[in-house]
């Protein structure tokens, strides 16, 4: 029985962790997840926003789904290191996974800007369920809503939120051709973002670098993506761009550690970006390629003995 840890639960995590199962199920598989929650779809979330679509409908799995096929799901976990000397991960509370196998999908992360005010309550990253469920209550309580980051995300978080009967200000460049004038609406791409204001921990308004403010409590950042591998540092792992390198079967430099989704790229194809269907086929790759490994060192085993 090989010990499997996974790290990331979204579509590259669950997709390599449903195709262990299927092709593979005499393993110990471990799944690390920052979230407090079973997988669920992602690319779906701003649909959420919308109301578009309930909750329940994002989910790939409910909680059974891991207690029926003997998962050790270990939500809320920041992984802090990678030990592969020692075939380890080490999470932020120092706990300690022992692995055979490695698969990092750690996926992307949202940065906030190193700029005053950043740690005020009403500021939120665009990423996972838990902004969007703090984000639609906020919402309750706002009636401007700021707007920062990626053109194209800015513009499909507006269409989401158009029913809101909001004021928007998005700051963001260059404006889409497609992203026409409308009353409550204005884009602002001449300027940029230099402090977020308020009292105490409340946030107030947001200060342009033309001096002007922008009174608000509520301010989003959105599709300002980074890999999210710090964890990575000292492990030995190859990395570019700080993207994990692998090659055509999700492998890294490691014969037993492979990486897919949005933490990975192929070195042949460094700029590619991905899709939410990409990093799904990557994950189902990487079981693949992971259960051939599997087999290769079973074969010599068993040459050996």
């Amino acid at each position: 029985m090989a010990k499997i840890v996974i790290i990331g639960n979204s579509a590259a995590g669950f997709s390599c962790c449903s195709n262990l199962l299927n092709k593979s199920r005499d393993n110990e598989i471990t799944i690390i997840s920052r979230e407090n929650y079973p997988a669920y779809k992602r690319n779906l979330l701003i649909d959420y926003l919308s109301d578009t679509i309930k909750e329940e409908e994002l989910f790939l799995s409910g909680e059974d789904f891991y207690k029926q096929n003997n998962l050790s799901l270990l939500k809320n976990s920041k992984v802090s290191a990678v030990d592969t000397k020692k075939q380890r991960v080490v999470l932020k509370d120092n706990t300690k996974v022992n692995y055979d196998y490695l698969v990092i999908a750690s996926g992307q992360k949202i940065d906030l800007p190193d700029i005053p005010g950043k740690t005020k309550e009403g500021i939120f990253v665009v990423y996972d369920l838990e902004d969007i469920k703090n984000i639609k209550q906020r919402l309750m309580i706002s009636d401007t809503v700021c707007i920062i980051g990626e053109p194209r995300i800015c513009l499909r978080l507006l269409e989401a939120m158009a029913k809101k009967n909001k004021e928007f200000k998005v700051v963001s460049k260059p404006r889409p051709e497609s992203a026409l004038p409308q009353d409550k609406i204005e884009w602002i791409d001449g300027c940029e973002l230099v402090e977020l204001i308020g009292e105490g921990a409340e946030l107030r308004a947001l200060k342009l670098s033309n001096g002007k403010a922008i009174g608000t409590s509520l301010v989003l950042f959105a599709g300002i993506y980074s890999p999210c591998g710090e964890f990575l540092k000292d492990s030995g792992i190859k990395t570019g761009e700080n993207y994990i390198l692998v090659n055509d079967g999700m492998q890294t430099n490691f014969e037993n550690v492979f990486a897919c989704g949005a933490i990975a790229r192929n070195e042949k194809f460094l700029d590619k970006e991905k899709s939410w269907e990409d990093a799904v086929n990557e994950g189902a790759l990487a079981a693949d390629s992971l259960i051939k490994s599997m087999e290769r060192i079973k074969m010599l085993c068993q040459k050996i003995s």
